[in-house]
C-alpha cells in the first residue's frame, strides 16, 4: 500500500470512530508512525484529507452494498434484510459528524449522486426484484406498491432506529428495536408467499447484535 493510501485508510478509520473535530493531524501522523511534515508533504491540507476520506468511506460502503446485491440468496427478503443489517451497522458504527461530512457530498465530489440516493437505489432495485415472479417463484412483495416510495420509507425507518432520541438504548437494545421495526415493515409489504418467507427467516433464529 502506498503512503497516500495508508494515510487515507488510517484517517478514514479515525474520523469514522472519533469524528471530524476530535481527530487532529498530530493524531493521524502518530497513528501512521510518520512525522507531521511528511503528512503535509503528501496531503496538502486537512480539508483535502477529509474530502479524500469521504470518498474512500463512500466507496467502501458501496462495495459492501454491491457484494450483497451480487451474492446469491434464497429469497429477495433475505437479501433485503442482509442489506438492512449492513446499513444500520454502518450508521451505528460511524461517528455522527463524519456521517454528516460524507452526506454533504459537495465536499466529497459534486458530480456524484447524493449519498442518500445511492441507498435508495439499492433498496429500490431489491424491492422491484421482490415484486417479480422468477424461476417459478411467486412474488414476495406486493406488486401494487411503488418501490421508489418503499425504498425511502425503509431508509428513513432505519435511520430512526439509530438516530431518533425517542429510543432509550439504556433500556432497550438496538437489535430489539431494529428487529421489531423491520418485521412490522416487511410484513406490511409482503404477499402471502412473502409472509411465509419472512416467518421462515424468523424461525431460523437470525440475530444481529450491536
Amino acid at each position: 500500500m502506498s503512503l497516500i493510501d495508508s494515510i487515507i485508510d488510517t484517517s478514514t478509520k479515525l474520523f469514522k470512530n472519533q469524528g471530524i473535530k476530535d481527530v487532529k493531524m498530530d493524531d493521524i501522523s502518530s497513528a501512521l508512525g510518520i512525522s507531521k511534515r511528511t503528512l503535509y508533504e503528501t496531503i496538502q491540507s486537512r480539508d483535502e484529507l477529509i474530502k479524500l476520506c469521504c470518498k474512500n468511506y463512500a466507496m467502501q460502503l458501496k462495495i459492501k452494498f454491491e457484494s450483497v446485491l451480487n451474492k446469491e440468496y434464497c429469497s429477495t427478503f433475505e437479501r433485503i434484510l442482509t442489506l438492512n443489517e449492513l446499513y444500520i451497522r454502518h450508521i451505528h458504527d460511524t461517528h455522527k459528524s463524519f456521517l454528516e461530512e460524507v452526506k454533504k457530498n459537495a465536499q466529497c465530489d459534486p458530480k456524484k449522486k447524493e449519498f442518500n440516493e445511492l441507498q435508495f437505489e439499492y433498496f429500490e432495485r431489491l424491492l422491484k426484484e421482490g415484486q417479480e415472479s422468477r424461476d417459478g417463484k411467486l412474488p414476495e412483495i406486493d406488486p401494487s406498491l411503488r418501490p421508489e416510495i418503499l425504498s425511502r420509507l425503509l431508509v428513513s425507518q432505519l435511520k430512526a432506529v439509530v438516530q431518533d432520541p425517542m429510543f432509550d438504548y439504556t433500556r432497550m437494545s438496538y437489535f430489539d428495536v431494529y428487529s421489531t421495526s423491520w418485521r412490522i415493515f416487511m410484513r406490511g409489504i409482503a404477499t402471502e408467499h412473502g409472509q411465509k418467507v419472512i416467518e421462515e427467516w424468523i424461525a431460523n433464529n437470525h440475530k444481529m447484535t450491536l
